[in-house]
């Protein structure tokens, strides 16, 4: 079953805007989908239409309830949702012995998905660990701005420990550059850039050649509790992640240090 994880430690960097559209778009697609979503926060979760507050996704980790028991339908036929839990980052869970591996055990517990999409936390803390130690892969979106690359090498060195020391098997999906600002047919020059560093700071076959670009939709579509293949089908952001989508299912998924 495969198990991708949208890492990236900086917020704002559209790592749950990934998260919910590639699932939503995969779902539309006819594929079984599960999302879970490890942040806190809670954004993927509200953005499809359930609340963050409860312990359910806690117990279920420490093994106290069955995590069949806790996923949630969403309003796009074929997308499930294990939703965030406010407590999620306590020390029940990040005491526990081996608190590394708990999502993995979860996830072995439960009837396979076609894919299980993980929102990571805007941070490397312990629960990133845990969610990085569960995938198969790792998506990592970057925005087209020049502070966010401050960002990268932290997330390299994160995954490339976790893959030495808990997670042998985790694999490198793609770099995916968002929040893209476009003029007509043309990409600004920082975004440009910002695309041509990250060729430099990762191999330049892990920078998926699709992009997403900048649009209002993102912001709108969260409000309305509508990932953007329902929001706004055939939009800017529609098409984008459907094509993200595409190339992540068609390309062979490397290894992080290759």
């Amino acid at each position: 079953m495969r198990v991708t994880a949208i890492a990236n430690p900086k917020g704002g960097t559209g790592k749950t805007t990934t998260a919910v559209n590639l699932a939503a778009s995969a779902a539309l697609q006819g594929l079984r989908i599960l999302l879970i979503d490890m942040d806190k926060q809670g954004s993927a979760t509200q953005w499809l239409d359930h609340s963050p507050d409860s312990d359910l996704l806690v117990r279920a980790l420490l093994g106290d309830v069955e995590p069949e028991s806790i996923v949630v339908k969403t309003s796009v036929e074929g997308l499930e949702l294990i939703p965030a839990s406010v407590a999620v980052q306590s020390e029940q869970v990040t005491s526990e012995p081996g608190n590394q591996f708990l999502l993995r055990e979860m996830l072995a517990k439960m009837a396979p998905r076609d894919w299980v999409i993980l929102d990571a936390p805007g941070d490397l803390g312990p629960i990133t660990i845990m969610t990085l130690t569960a995938a198969t892969d790792v998506v990592v979106p970057v925005p087209a701005g020049a502070m966010e690359l401050d960002e990268v090498p932290k997330i390299q060195a994160t995954i490339a420990k976790v893959q030495a020391r808990l997670n042998p098997g985790l694999t490198m999906a793609g770099v995916l550059l968002t929040q893209v600002r476009t003029y007509g047919q043309h990409t600004s020059v920082l975004a440009r850039e910002v695309g041509e560093q990250l060729r430099v700071d990762f191999p330049a076959h892990q920078v998926l050649s699709t992009v997403i670009r900048d649009d209002m939709r993102f912001r709108e579509a969260p409000a309305a509790r509508q990932p953007l293949a329902v929001y706004d089908p055939g939009g800017k952001g529609d098409q984008d992640y459907r094509a993200a989508l595409a190339e992540l299912t068609d390309r062979e998924v490397i290894n992080v240090g290759a």
